[in-house]
């Protein structure tokens, strides 16, 4: 019995030496890149986006004071259908705090059991059904939050079908944001790059390896185009044990760091505009 004790009372930790070694690793390399631009007199850009939001919770909450402690600006995806108005009236006062359009209720109308992809504005849906909830959506946003509702429109799951777009492409002013990948859709979009959380399986945090890697791949990327943001996505009903952790460090890190700046949505939703238009001949 003591012999089986030690050993459990040893491995705790190793793991946390581990977990501190990954952490110290990450500051380096992340130091390290940013360094790289700063030589170079150029900035790396990034804006964060929190998804699925609906009402004030302990969750929800500690993601505004990191917004507002290290002044970042968040956007968050809010569900129309479910938004409340406790949330509206916590927002009323903070100064870092936009709202973007995520969907209308959240559902899958694909198939999964022919696997098809979770999508709510896939292409199983009549284009009368979703224009009808992106208009209610719209107003429902516009009616709690006034200025602070952002035209961007971020479909859950990331997956929108061409039909939906073209919905989108009408009401004139709406942009689309989703989750690394380039389309040809012809609307400007914001994407977002580096999500924290492992879904498989159990929902987790990714790791501080992964998430260097995943940062890595974005910033060299960025040394031959730095004027593409990186977007930052987190899901804070969703969050577990090393979250809130990476963070507090990342913040910290970008935002005294004199290579980054953290811009609204706001902000780079009109700058995707005039590329668009220029892109497509407009002006």
């Amino acid at each position: 019995m003591t012999s089986s004790s030690a050993s459990v009372v040893e491995l705790n930790p190793t793991n946390d030496k581990a977990t501190d070694r990954d952490q110290e690793i990450f500051e380096q390399a992340l130091i390290q890149h940013l360094d790289w631009f700063a030589e170079r007199g150029l900035t790396v850009r990034f804006w964060w986006r929190d998804d699925d939001a609906v009402s004030l919770t302990p969750e929800l909450d500690e993601l505004l004071g990191f917004s507002e402690r290290f002044t970042i600006p968040l956007s968050l995806a809010v569900i129309p259908k479910f938004a409340t108005e406790d949330l509206a009236q916590r927002l009323a006062d903070t100064h870092t705090v936009q709202i973007l359009h995520h969907g209308w209720q959240h559902k899958n109308y694909q198939d999964k059991s022919r696997g098809e992809k979770a999508s709510e504005f896939g292409w199983r849906r009549t284009a009368l059904d979703m224009e009808k909830e992106l208009l209610e959506g719209k107003e429902i946003l516009q009616g709690l939050f006034a200025e602070r509702f952002v035209p961007l429109f971020v479909p859950p799951w990331n997956r929108i079908a061409p039909r939906a777009v073209q919905l989108l492409q009408q009401q004139g002013d709406y942009g689309l944001s989703a989750f690394t990948w380039i389309n040809h859709f012809r609307l400007p979009r914001l994407q977002s790059h580096v999500d924290i959380i492992k879904w498989k399986k159990n929902k987790r945090f990714i790791g501080w390896d992964a998430a260097r890697k995943r940062l890595d791949l974005q910033l060299c990327r960025r040394r031959t185009n730095a004027s593409e943001p990186i977007g930052l996505l987190t899901h804070h009903l969703d969050h577990g044990e090393g979250c809130s952790e990476f963070l507090e460090v990342f913040f910290k890190i970008t935002s005294v760091h004199p290579a980054a700046a953290w811009l609204s949505s706001q902000e780079l939703l009109e700058e995707a505009k005039r590329d668009f238009s220029l892109s497509s001949g407009q002006v």
